[in-house]
């Protein structure tokens, strides 16, 4: 789940009457320990909208939250609203997280968030172009010697390529292919 989508799940019940960028602050807020706090004040408010409104990835603020979350304080936050409001959340993410309910809706939704910013910590921002350029020049990795699955149990010369766009040998036996998975050779 994009973060986004999060926010758009959660405002609406959770939200109050302030601007999004005061709500999305509160929920970074509630998942930080005491340590990552200070991270916030790193941002503008203009920077908390954008990341609600999705014209801005989290990537950048999730790197430096990455290593002070504390899932069970956002737990807490979540278990801290009253019942009706646990279920309406519980009734939102349904659809996300499939076995929620009032009982472990904190750590559920506390779960998921914290995949959510570890994800986008973990993502590297790239162009089509750079993305089509490396795929044109991905080289093969061949393990010799390994016996897959199903290989036969003797002393039979295993190759595996995995990850393959193209094998051009010249020699003794010529191959020419094309493949989007793993190949296994008996020789």
């Amino acid at each position: 789940m994009e973060f986004k989508k999060f926010v758009e799940l959660t405002r609406p019940i959770i939200g109050g009457k302030g601007g999004v960028h005061i709500f999305v602050r509160t929920l970074f807020d509630a998942i930080l320990n005491d340590d990552g706090k200070d991270i916030l004040d790193d941002y503008s408010d203009s920077s908390y909208k954008a990341y609600a409104n999705g014209t801005t990835q989290i990537t950048e603020i999730a790197k430096a939250m990455s290593l002070h979350l504390e899932e069970e304080e956002f737990a807490s936050y979540i278990d801290s609203f009253g019942d009706s409001i646990q279920l309406r959340l519980c009734e939102e993410f349904e659809p996300f997280l499939l076995d929620i309910n009032a009982f472990n809706v904190g750590k559920k939704l506390a779960d998921l968030f914290a995949r959510i910013i570890r994800e986008a910590a973990g993502t590297k921002r790239r162009s089509s172009a750079s993305r089509k350029k490396d795929a044109e020049h991905i080289e093969a990795e061949v393990v010799d010697d390994e016996k897959p699955s199903g290989a036969a149990q003797d002393d039979t010369k295993v190759t595996v390529i995995q990850q393959q766009i193209n094998v051009v040998q010249n020699g003794e036996n010529n191959y020419s292919l094309t493949n989007n998975g793993t190949i296994n050779f008996n020789f």
